[in-house]
């Protein structure tokens, strides 16, 4: 028996596909993953599935609606400050970008919002600063039942 994936993991593989776009090396986005002590990159992304909010359930056929908010995290890391909000800020822009080219994420889903970067400065102790961002980017699309 073959399973067909989820319209929720085809739109959280399509984000992730597109976020190869950004200015990074592949080893440098992860989905999923935990933080490492050190960042062996000097920037790195990870995609985080988020949340689910049922919005509305049409009937005939069944359909519903979704808005599902995964969240992006960007970590920056430079001894310099203003290089690490230079990197961000550059990250961000490339992101940006790359969904306002492609809302659908190659038809995958309906739509594409993002949402305000919240940033924060770390400075775990042996290490070089780190700017961290984190944003959640809404996706709009339907599904058939509330796990397809």
């Amino acid at each position: 028996m073959t399973i067909k994936t989820s319209q929720r993991e085809a739109a959280l593989g399509a984000l992730f596909t597109l976020l190869d776009g950004l200015p990074l090396q592949p080893s440098a986005i992860r989905r999923n993953s935990s933080l490492p002590e050190r960042l062996s990159e000097h920037a790195m992304v990870y995609l985080r599935d988020g949340d689910m909010t049922q919005v509305d359930v049409t009937l005939s056929p069944v359909t519903y609606l979704w808005e599902h908010a995964a969240s992006i995290e960007i970590y920056v890391a430079h001894p310099e400050a203003s290089a690490r909000d230079a990197r961000m800020d550059e990250l961000l822009q490339a992101l940006g970008t790359l969904i306002l080219a492609d809302p659908t994420l190659s038809g995958q889903i309906d739509h594409t919002e993002v949402m305000p970067p919240k940033f924060e400065d770390v400075t775990p102790e042996g290490s070089v600063g780190i700017k961290a961002c984190t944003l959640d980017v809404v996706m709009h699309y339907a599904s058939s039942h509330p796990l397809a």
